[in-house]
C-alpha cells in the first residue's frame, strides 16, 4: 500500500515533464496501472441562418477540455483478466463530468462482460470529425423538435443519461459479436418533448443492442439494430396514444483501411412513433487531411400531427491535422469546417423547421498526456 501511495505521488510530479502519453505506475506480471489522457481546447467560429425569418446569427468562442484517464488491468494464470477505466473531464466552463466509467472482466482474446457507462461499437463512424455539426443532432439526448434527426444508431450505444449499461462481446477469430443494453429512463434522448407533446416515463426502458462484425484483410464490415423491450416505458404526458419508446433501428458500416488511407460508408434506419428517420454517410482519411458528407430523411406521417411529408440535412464537413508539433509526437493542431442545410419538403401541421444554411470553422488544440 506504501509503494502505491508513493507511485502516485511520483507520478503526479512527473506528469508535467513526460512527453510520453500515458504513465505506466504498476507494470508486472500480475497487472498495470496507468494515468493518462488528454487536452483539447478549440477556437470556433459558427454562423447560423434561418431563412424562414430572413435573419440568422453568428457567434465565436473558445470551448475545451482536460481529460484525466485512470485505468488498471489485473491478469491471472489461466488467462482471465479484471479491468477499469475512469475518465473526469474538466471543462472550460469550470464544470466537471465524466466521460467512461467501467468495468469489465474476461478471457484473453476471447469474451469479455463489461458494466458501467461506455460507448459501444460505433455503427456509424464519422471520421476525422474536427468541426461536424448538423440541422439538428444526433446524440443521446438531442432529440429536438423542429431540427433535423441525423439518426446513426447512437440512441443504445452508450453514455445515457442516467441510464446504466451491461454488455457482453465475444471474438471468434475474425469474427466480433457484441450485446449491449442500456436499462434506466431514456425520457433524456428526447429534449421535453416529441411532436410538439411533453413526455414522461412510464417505466425503465430495456434497449438492447446486437452487434455483428467480420474482419476481412483490409475491409471490415458490420450490421447491428437496437430495440426497447419495454413496451410504453416513454409515454406523452397528457395522456395521448402512442409508444414513444418503441423505436426500432438498424445499420451497417464498411471500412477500408491501408497504409495511409482509410474509408468509411454508413447507413442506418430508425422506424419510430410516426416518423421513419434514413441516414446515408461517408468519409474519407489520408495523410491528416479528412473529408466527409452525410445525408439525413426524416419522413413524417400526417397522423403525428406535427408535420406531413419528408426533411432533408445534408451536411460536408473537413479538417486537416498539423501533427508533430514542436517535434512533440502527441500534440497536433487540428483545422476544420463544416457546412450544413435543411430543406423543408413537407407540411407543416404544427412544427417550425428552421430552413437555411449553417457553417463554421475550428481550430483544435489537442494533447496526449
Amino acid at each position: 500500500m506504501n509503494f502505491f501511495k508513493t507511485s502516485i505521488i511520483a507520478a503526479t510530479v512527473i506528469a508535467p515533464f513526460s512527453a510520453v502519453a500515458g504513465i505506466n505506475i504498476i507494470d508486472n506480471e500480475k497487472g498495470s496501472f496507468s494515468i493518462g489522457g488528454d487536452v483539447e481546447f478549440d477556437l470556433n467560429y459558427e454562423e447560423k441562418s434561418d431563412e424562414a425569418a430572413g435573419d440568422g446569427d453568428s457567434h465565436f468562442d473558445q470551448t475545451g477540455r482536460i481529460l484525466i484517464e485512470f485505468a488498471g488491468e489485473r491478469r491471472t494464470e489461466s488467462g482471465h483478466y479484471l479491468k477499469f477505466k475512469a475518465q473526469p473531464l474538466m471543462d472550460t466552463s469550470g464544470e466537471v463530468n465524466l466521460d467512461d466509467s467501467w468495468f469489465s472482466f474476461g478471457m484473453k482474446d476471447s469474451w469479455e462482460l463489461r458494466l458501467g457507462r461506455f460507448e459501444a461499437y460505433d455503427m456509424f463512424p464519422v471520421g476525422q470529425d474536427t468541426f461536424l455539426e448538423y440541422s439538428g443532432d444526433t446524440a443521446n439526448d438531442l432529440y429536438t423538435d423542429n431540427a433535423g434527426y441525423m439518426y446513426q444508431l447512437n440512441e443504445g450505444r452508450g453514455r445515457g443519461g442516467q441510464a446504466g449499461q451491461v454488455m457482453y462481446n465475444h471474438t471468434f477469430g475474425n469474427l466480433y459479436t457484441e450485446v449491449s443494453t442500456m436499462i434506466g429512463d431514456r425520457t433524456e434522448l428526447f429534449a421535453d418533448t416529441y411532436h410538439g407533446k411533453v413526455l414522461e416515463a412510464s417505466s425503465d426502458s430495456i434497449i438492447v443492442r446486437p452487434v455483428v462484425a467480420y474482419q476481412m484483410n483490409d475491409f471490415r464490415v458490420a450490421a447491428s439494430m437496437e430495440a426497447n423491450l419495454v413496451k410504453d416505458a416513454v409515454i406523452f404526458a397528457d395522456g395521448s396514444a402512442g409508444d414513444v419508446g418503441n423505436r426500432i433501428g438498424y445499420a451497417v458500416t464498411a471500412n477500408y483501411s491501408k497504409g495511409d488511407v482509410s474509408v468509411n460508408v454508413n447507413a442506418a434506419y430508425l422506424d419510430a412513433l410516426n416518423e421513419t428517420d434514413s441516414t446515408l454517410g461517408m468519409n474519407v482519411l489520408w495523410k491528416g487531411f479528412g473529408l466527409g458528407y452525410i445525408y439525413g430523411v426524416n419522413d413524417f406521417d400526417v397522423a403525428s400531427g406535427w408535420h406531413d411529408g419528408k426533411v432533408e440535412v445534408q451536411t460536408v464537413y473537413s479538417s486537416y491535422q498539423f501533427s508533430d508539433i514542436f517535434d512533440v509526437e502527441d500534440f497536433s493542431i487540428y483545422a476544420g469546417i463544416y457546412h450544413t442545410n435543411l430543406i423543408d419538403k413537407g407540411i407543416s401541421l404544427a412544427s417550425n423547421f428552421a430552413e437555411g444554411d449553417d457553417f463554421g470553422g475550428r481550430l483544435r488544440f489537442k494533447y496526449l498526456f
